[in-house]
Order: C-alpha cells, then structure tokens, then sequence
C-alpha cells in the first residue's frame, strides 16, 4: 500500500540529530479526518442558520410593535390598517402575503408567549423547523397550557428530527389541551379549502385542507377502487392507480369502477359521477392548426405540450379556446361611455395579467376583480391601460395608504407605494403594449 508522508514539527534537544518527524499516514484515516472536519462546519453553519432565524422573527416582532405604535394605527380609519401592515412586511421581503401573515404571527409567539425556545433556537439548540412546530401548536392554548406544553416539548425538539418531533409536539399538545376538542374542530373546519400548485414534466399536487374523516373516507374510497382494478394485465401500482380513479371521479360525468375483490367494498360495478371541469386555456392559433409547436397555457399560467393543446382546443364545452395571433387585436378602450368592463377587454386583460396584481399575490384573475387604477368617477377611463385585476382583499389595501399607479405604455406594469412610502413594481405575464389577440 502507498502511503503518504507528512512533515510534523517537534521540539528536540541541542544533541538531538533530527529536526524533523516523519510519519506516515493512511490515506484512509487522512479522508476520515477531512470528513469529520467537513462536518463540523455543517454542524457550525447549522447552528448559525438557526441563530439568525431566532434573529429575523425577532426583527418582524420589532417592526410590528413599532408599526403598531405609530401615528399612522393611531389615525387608522378603514379598519385595514392590519392587512397594510401584512402587505408591507410580504412586499419588503418578496413573499406571499400568507406567507408573511404567518410569519409575524409566529414572531409574536416566540417572543411574547416562547421566550425560552426562541432563546434555545438562538444557541442553535434545534433548528427553525422545530420552533416553527411549536409556536404553530402553542396558537391557541393558555397561558397555562403553553407553559406546560414548552416543558414538554423543548426536550424533544433537542434530539428529535422535525418530522418525528411535530407528530410528538401535535400528541403532547392534544392532550394538554383536551378540553374543547368539538368547538377547536368547528373554528378549524372554516378554513377548510383546496390548493393546487401546477409543478415540472406537465405534473402538479392537488392538496385540501379538510376534516380528517374526510381525508380517511377518500382515502379508503379509492384505495378500495384502486385494488379493485388490480386486475392480472393491469401493469399500474396501486398508487398509480388511486391517482387515476380521483382524476375519473372528479372530472368524468361517470367513471365506470370494475368490481373487484370482495374485500374492497367494490362487488358490482359502481360509476362515480365526477364534476364537469371548465378550464382556460391559451392556444397559439399555428400551435392549433398542427403547424407549429409552441406550447399551450392552462389558466394563461401553466404550460402545456402542443398535443394536449390541441386535444384541448378541439374539446366542446368545459373549455374556453383563446387564439393569439400577432396582426389581430381586440378594441382596448371604451373611454368613459362605460364603467363596466366589456367582455372582449375582460379576455385581453384576464391573458395580461393572470393573477391579482399586487404584490406577490397569487390569485387567479379569473377569481379576481377588474379595478380603474383612476377612479372611473374621478378621470379614469375604462381603457386597458387604467385597468388591473384585483382581488377582493387587495382592493380594500387601496383604502388603507396603499397607492398604486399604472404605466401608460400599455404593458400593464403597476407601481404600488406602501403607507411608509416605499416603492414596489409589479409586472404583467403578458405586457404585449396596445394591442391583443383575441
């Protein structure tokens, strides 16, 4: 075996004929060493990024404190001064409002209800995730509750992974917080609702927050329908196949189940009657024509490959077919003969913008309202460079110091000015100027 030398320094004495050391090392115990060193630094920058979380929620309590203390709350009339003040932390540091929104509530709880786990958080005891964990499930206990519930958990969350930890940390708070149980179930059942977030490869997840005798009753209901068409030339997995009967069950007027193994639940035939989908979609008219393959847009937002573009376009009711083409256009402006807004500049303006257009929202314009940035009763015009899709929440920000004003080149690009005077622009998807395809 080769081995390598390294030169070592040492003390020696006037008679002593050597001054240096000579050892030999083996290669594999000099990889070990640059691991462990390797290591260490993870460990080190571990510990630092939890230090300057506990640091960053303490800077969002600091600023909402001294937000909330300024003339600007105390002279607040519209009743928005929260939702401004939301908006102003999401615009600063470019997240979603929701985002934001929780944010400063978790802040709020660590530093005035969790003192001592943002202080273990700051010497990089456990990391974010598992302060995260039990801000969220401290919310809505007592003060006395939060304190039993902290003792019990901060041990945990020292030699627990996040994952393992917030199943323990939701167990222990169950029980701390027994009582009740009934009416937390109905105030947490308001905020019940389904969330896609269309991903990579034409995939996406479709997630709902719901009951959990509701999650257990679908999950059984097409696992069962699932192992039903575990047939002996069905080549899909079981997972592929509950995917497949929850697509069928929402989006065919009658999915046909197979019957199965008596165990399922399934011993006839069952038909599922799904619910009739309507979705928009963007087709350049070549794309349709098989003459080029430029990719379609679901909702305007989401791309989609030529074929099924076409498939889609060549459906009959359930989809909306927009044709772009680069020498037609739609009438932009109607002037002040009309507040509402037409159809047609409904269209142009619903493909320009996709979303609400504040800050970081996401809403789909379809969801949305179309809003004069001039009041139309002042000197603004219904004309598609005065008009933005806002959603309902956004447009009551407009009432609470927010401004915001429009670029009059046609591209749609908004700059919103926060109760603190500062700037933020927000760009249209499709700032295509003066002129749209139908």
């Amino acid at each position: 075996m080769k081995f390598e030398e390294l030169t070592v320094q040492r003390e020696v004495s006037p008679s002593d004929d050597s001054h240096m050391l000579h050892v030999e090392l083996d290669p594999a115990l000099a990889e070990i060493e640059r691991g462990d060193a390797l290591l260490d630094d993870l460990q080190l920058v571990h510990r630092d990024e939890a230090r300057l979380a506990a640091n960053r929620f303490t800077r969002v309590d600091e600023f909402r404190r001294h937000r909330e203390l300024s003339l600007a709350a105390a002279r607040d009339r519209s009743g928005m001064f929260g939702r401004a003040l939301r908006a102003e932390v999401a615009a600063a540091l470019s997240l979603p409002e929701r985002t934001a929104e929780t944010l400063m509530a978790r802040a709020r709880a660590l530093v005035d209800d969790l003192p001592t786990t943002l202080a273990r958080l700051r010497d990089g005891r456990f990391s974010e995730r598992h302060a995260v964990i039990i801000a969220d499930e401290s919310m809505t206990l007592d003060a006395a509750e939060r304190a039993e519930f902290e003792a019990q958990v901060l041990p945990l969350a020292e030699r627990m992974r996040a994952g393992l930890f917030e199943k323990k940390a939701r167990q222990i708070r169950e029980l701390v917080h027994g009582a009740g149980l009934a009416e937390r179930h109905e105030t947490a059942r308001e905020r019940r609702e389904v969330l896609i977030e269309p991903g990579r490869d034409g995939m996406g997840w479709l997630s709902a927050h719901l009951p959990n005798e509701a999650l257990f009753a679908i999950d059984n209901r097409i696992t069962a329908a699932g192992r039903s068409l575990q047939v002996d030339d069905e080549d899909r997995t079981l997972t592929q196949l509950k995917a497949d009967v929850l697509v069928d069950a929402l989006t065919d007027e009658g999915a046909l189940l197979a019957p199965g193994d008596p165990e399922t639940g399934l011993r006839s035939p069952t038909v599922l009657r799904g619910i009739r989908s309507e979705v928009s979609i963007v087709v350049p008219a070549l794309t349709v024509m098989g003459k080029a393959a430029t990719p379609g847009m679901l909702e305007g937002v989401t791309p989609i490959d030529p074929e099924t573009a076409r498939e889609l376009a060549a459906s009959a009711t359930g989809f909306t077919r927009i044709l772009t083409h680069p020498e037609t256009g739609v009438v932009l402006s109607f002037g002040k003969d009309r507040y509402t807004v037409p159809s047609e500049l409904k269209r142009y303006l619903r493909y320009r913008d996709e979303t609400c257009r504040f800050i970081g929202c996401s809403r789909r314009a379809r969801f949305c309202d179309i809003d004069h940035t001039i009041p139309w009763n002042g000197d603004g015009l219904t004309v598609h460079d005065n008009l933005a899709h806002l959603c309902r929440g956004h447009h009551k920000t407009k009432d609470a110091g927010w401004g915001v004003t429009q670029a009059r080149d046609g591209s749609g690009s908004l700059t919103w000015t926060s109760p603190m005077g500062r700037a933020y622009a927000t760009e249209a998807v499709h700032p295509i100027g003066g002129r749209a395809g139908p």
